[in-house]
């Protein structure tokens, strides 16, 4: 075994991608109860909630919340693992890093009310960029270790993983300024037909990246 660092830190990070994959559907049960909740309130008024509509949203969130922070921690320390094999994975980690002190210093602002929704709006940004970027660098990891190994279906592989997940993240760019700036039916166009687009190469990216951290895993073991 020629890089058993980088294995096992690629372990860790599927492992965190299959616990965000969880969060997701967490957030989709709370989703469903939320929109129930919004009959009911439609219907009753805030009191006609009932017990098992508040709980459907509540306990999805807070273990979505939980499990969203073991996931960071198990790619963090994942990143960490395999840079000592490869120095693409050490640009991830970096980048992990910077995000994580970001975060910690958006929420201690948040908890001290400075800045408002401008502060938490930026954390967002911050966050998905990081992540965008350690995922990018993990994929050209996992060829950079390919190409070392000889494999050339792999680092081929990666290409193709890499092409359809930055076409995504590049689409959802232009989503998002459309919902900004255009009005009337251009924004209706962009939102239905490209927010259709971007939402299907997102999810065929993500499968694509959890099938190459698992090729990857057996091409390291």
């Amino acid at each position: 075994m020629r890089f058993p660092n980088a294995l096992k830190g690629i372990k860790k990070i599927f492992t965190a991608e299959i616990l965000m994959l969880i969060c997701g559907l967490l957030g989709g049960i709370a989703g469903a109860f939320g929109q129930q909740a919004s009959g009911q309130i439609a219907e009753h008024g805030a009191e006609g909630i009932t017990a098992t509509t508040a709980f459907g949203v509540m306990i999805p969130l807070l273990a979505a919340g939980l499990i969203a922070i073991i996931a960071s921690l198990i790619e963090f320390f994942g990143l960490k693992d395999a840079s000592e094999d490869d120095e693409y994975f050490k640009k991830g980690y970096i980048y992990a890093l910077i995000g994580l002190i970001v975060s910690i210093v958006i929420e201690i602002l948040s908890f001290m009310k400075v800045g408002g929704t401008m502060v938490t709006d930026l954390g967002k940004i911050v966050s998905n960029f990081v992540q965008i970027v350690v995922t990018l660098y993990v994929i050209y990891g996992v060829r950079s270790l390919a190409e070392k190994l000889g494999e050339s279906a792999m680092a081929e592989r990666g290409k193709k993983v890499f092409n359809v997940y930055a076409a995504a993240v590049i689409l959802a760019s232009v989503v998002e300024l459309g919902v900004a700036v255009l009005q009337g039916s251009a924004k209706t166009f962009v939102v239905c037909i490209l927010g259709a687009v971007m939402l299907v190469l997102t999810i065929v990216g993500y499968f694509m990246y959890l099938r190459y951290l698992s090729a990857a895993k057996k091409m390291l073991a």
